[in-house]
């Protein structure tokens, strides 16, 4: 008898243990808040022609906050060749997307190459 007292109340523990949490919400990681900023950017950032048309490769890193609102704020860039940095930090900063905002917070940064050829 003590032995199905202990497994039903067992039982029930884990029943309410697992009911207790089960509404909240699963926090983000950086990981996955830099995988949903890397494929949101790559469809918004486009090789500018003025690159292309003067043969022009580089390579750009930047810091990226993710704002309450799906904006996103650059805290810094670098790269050999300012107008191509400065097109990316103008793109990023004129992008939006309301699914980013469960990003808010995070602190995202990217690589963002300019090859003519792969």
């Amino acid at each position: 008898m003590k032995t199905r007292i202990a497994i039903v109340t067992m039982l029930l523990s884990i029943f309410f243990a697992g009911t207790a949490f089960a509404g909240e919400p699963v926090p983000v990681t950086k990981a996955s808040a830099t995988k949903a900023v890397a494929q949101f950017l790559q469809d918004e950032i486009d090789y500018p022609a003025f690159a292309s048309e003067t043969n022009k490769e580089c390579t750009v890193y930047v810091d990226i906050n993710v704002n309450a609102d799906g904006t996103l704020d650059v805290n810094g860039a670098n790269a050999k060749i300012g107008c191509l940095k400065d097109h990316v930090v103008k793109a990023i900063e004129d992008a939006q997307n309301k699914d980013l905002a469960k990003y808010a917070g995070q602190n995202v940064v990217l690589k963002i190459d300019f090859k003519l050829y792969d």
